[in-house]
């Protein structure tokens, strides 16, 4: 059941991607959803993606490349690198958001306010749950 929601997510990224940013796919927008304003270090995105070191490297290129983010050293610790939103990030974040709204204005409308309501809720709840593994 959640693997169907996360196709319909996924499909919309893509369709998002076609229309308005080429090349992106869905773990470049969830990369760009953990930046906050201020930047975040290399390796607290390698903790929260779940990423390896190599592997952040490797989605992160391509998002440096097409100017979404930026990768320089961090003020406070100059040997550390800082990964910040460039205003084409911002533009992308704010995208997605936009369109994941639509897609949960979509569900809401479908099986009622009230239940997608409490379905959110229980989704929300469960997220934060301790893995299993």
């Amino acid at each position: 059941m959640l693997e169907l929601v996360l196709l319909q997510l996924r499909g919309e990224l893509h369709g998002l991607s076609a229309e308005r940013f080429p090349g992106l796919r869905a773990r470049h927008y969830r990369l760009l959803s953990f930046l906050p304003p201020e930047g975040e270090r290399v390796s607290r995105l390698v903790v929260r993606s779940g990423l390896t070191k190599q592997a952040l490297a490797q989605a992160l290129d391509p998002l440096e490349a097409g100017g979404y983010v930026e990768v320089v050293p961090d003020p406070a610790d100059r040997r550390a690198r800082l990964v910040r939103l460039t205003d084409g990030g911002r533009e992308v974040v704010g995208a997605m958001s936009a369109r994941l709204a639509e897609v949960e204005a979509g569900w809401a409308g479908a099986v009622g306010p009230e239940r997608w309501a409490t379905a959110r809720a229980v989704l929300a709840q469960v997220a934060v749950l301790p893995s299993s593994s």
